[in-house]
């Protein structure tokens, strides 16, 4: 198994963990961030499930977004074998569920959307693509419950469906009938990692916020507390207890500014007011020195 794109958290997702941590979201933007975080732990749980289960020849493809007929989807993973494109829609849902043909139910009464009708329209679109590109593979979707925690209930009989229960041995028959790659999978793969768009090319809504408004300082890399206890080399988070060095926490919180203000200067004095004074000047210097380019004269300069 190839892994030919991997997965990583998407801007829209990293600035508003960005903002979690420096203002207060409204409720609605609160519940958003948290449905991204819990899908996106489901989506790295399924990586780890591959990286252990398939070792068969396969190309991996993960987090793709395309745009087909004017209507843009995005693909969870996609994977070629040697006679089959598998396209996985990735769930992490936790508890008790009830099935109908409109949604899920929890047995609290809460309705979650059909994930199997998103799974259609994807799978839809999906095959117009591939016949577009004249890849005469079979076309094989399903919709993987990644979560040991989740239960559903009145499942259809014949749906392509794969509860946590059933994951390796899926991914075993995937092995046993491995067929090998040849050089045409590899453009396929090649062909569609040109073809995804970067989010940034689509409008997201994002809570409003000025540089004025957000809080300064270090938040712990791990549990994100800004209870932070800062010595010569080290950080120590005072709620969770994890220790990173300083240069690793205040890179952190550079990245994050250059996320949220695209169009500001990483400066020294602009980054020693970003991190709320917590680091001298002296040292701030030193490691954008050591993990940006310089650019312009000495007192213009700012870090790239």
């Amino acid at each position: 198994m190839i892994t030919v794109k991997k997965r990583k958290k998407s801007n829209y997702l990293r600035i508003l963990e960005a903002l979690d941590k420096r203002m207060l979201l409204s409720d609605e933007e609160t519940l958003h961030l948290l449905n991204m975080q819990k899908g996106f732990e489901g989506e790295v749980l399924f990586d780890s499930l591959l990286e252990e289960c398939l070792d068969g020849d396969a190309l991996v493809l993960n987090d793709l977004l395309f745009t087909e007929k004017g209507s843009t989807f995005q693909v969870d993973s996609l994977i070629l074998t040697g006679d089959k494109v598998l396209l996985f829609e990735v769930k992490n849902y936790e508890g008790n569920f009830q099935f109908n043909s409109h949604h899920l139910l929890t047995f609290s009464g809460k309705e979650v959307g059909n994930p199997l009708n998103k799974l259609d329209e994807t799978s839809t679109k999906m095959r117009q693509l591939l016949s577009k590109w004249n890849v005469n593979l079979t076309f094989d979707p399903a919709l993987i419950f990644v979560n040991p925690a989740f239960t559903l209930y009145n499942a259809p009989t014949g749906s392509p469906i794969i509860f946590p229960t059933q994951i390796r041995e899926h991914f075993s028959r995937m092995n046993q009938r491995a067929l090998p790659l040849s050089k045409k999978h590899h453009y396929f793969a090649d062909k569609m990692i040109k073809e995804h768009q970067n989010e940034s090319a689509f409008q997201q809504k994002f809570p409003n916020y000025t540089y004025d408004l957000l809080k300064k300082g270090l938040w712990c890399i791990e549990c994100g507390s800004p209870d932070i206890a800062i010595t010569q080399r080290s950080c120590s988070c005072k709620a969770c207890g994890h220790r990173a060095p300083v240069e690793e926490i205040a890179l952190r919180q550079i990245e994050d500014f250059k996320l949220l203000f695209p169009d500001s200067k990483v400066t020294t004095p602009a980054m020693y007011d970003w991190i709320g004074s917590t680091i001298p000047m002296a040292r701030i210097r030193k490691i954008l020195v050591k993990n940006y380019k310089i650019c312009g004269a000495t007192h213009g300069s700012y870090y790239k």
